[in-house]
């Protein structure tokens, strides 16, 4: 039980570095550091007290240990492409992208029935993969991410854990593709340029919660994170540390919402004007 909880503590931790920091190398970073933390306490745990039974120790490696592996290997794959990401050509761009489709896919092609296994929610093999038993029993693809101790992995806890990262990184490339087909960027700034936010950080941060927070963008059906990615283009502005701003603004000793607040007296004015 205390091994789910700490897997879920790291999940909540994973969501606030995705809600928080804009900058996707450097949330890979943070969210790799936790993974490896979380790996290395559940190590020491396993070699400490084991198992209980075989059902327990294969709970462990096909669910528990799932959540910082799986994520290890994503956010180390994301963390590689990115830093290696073409600038500039658009055409290059989508050509990289492209090609690591396509590498993930054969790695796809490759393991297809071990794929079909985990899809179609079969279980009769999982005492052989799931299990540490029988570690030096099947050839299985090493791993460049973590070190393969026979007594804390099974013969196919890691590959498990590379279908689920790949996955997750497919839809990642795919959007990241579709993006770049969206529109040319350099049309996008030319059409922005001169569109300026020429109010306080603060104030920008207050109405993108308040946008969120009331669904306003897409019926709420849009990320927080992705709103205050959309405004910085839009005002070619600056919102670093936008959470930071936002826990300023709770701790206002007056009005949390003193943007809001002006926005709202403004129009009112400007209405009572009209109607004189």
């Amino acid at each position: 039980m205390e091994k789910k909880i700490l897997a879920q503590e790291l999940l909540n931790e994973l969501e606030s570095i995705h809600s928080t920091t804009l900058d996707i190398i450097k949330q890979a970073d943070l969210s790799i550091v936790l993974c490896r933390n979380l790996l290395s306490k559940f190590k020491k745990m396993v070699l400490e007290n084991g198992c209980e039974d075989p059902s327990q120790e294969i709970e462990f490696f096909k669910e528990t240990k799932q959540i910082p592996l799986s994520n290890l290997i994503y956010f180390s794959d994301l963390r590689s492409f990115e830093a290696q990401f073409p600038k500039g050509n658009k055409t290059v761009q989508k050509q990289a992208v492209v090609k690591k489709i396509n590498k993930l896919n054969r790695f796809f092609t490759v393991n297809m029935d071990f794929n079909q296994y985990i899809e179609q929610g079969r279980m009769y093999l999982d005492d052989r993969y799931f299990t540490r038993a029988y570690f030096n029993k099947f050839n299985v693809t090493t791993s460049k991410y973590y070190y393969r101790d026979p007594d804390f992995s099974t013969s196919h806890d890691l590959l498990l854990a590379k279908l689920l990262a790949n996955k997750r990184l497919i839809k990642y490339l795919e959007e990241r593709l579709r993006n770049l087909n969206r529109r040319n960027g350099a049309k996008v700034k030319n059409v922005l340029k001169g569109f300026q936010w020429t109010s306080s950080k603060a104030a920008l941060v207050e109405l993108i919660y308040a946008l969120n927070h009331t669904r306003s963008i897409n019926n709420g059906n849009i990320e927080l994170k992705e709103i205050v990615t959309r405004f910085q283009e839009i005002f070619d502005f600056d919102l670093k540390d936008f959470y930071k701003t936002y826990s300023e603004i709770k701790a206002r000793k007056k009005s949390r919402t003193k943007f809001l607040d002006e926005l709202s007296a403004s129009l009112l004015f400007r209405m009572d004007k009209e109607d004189i």
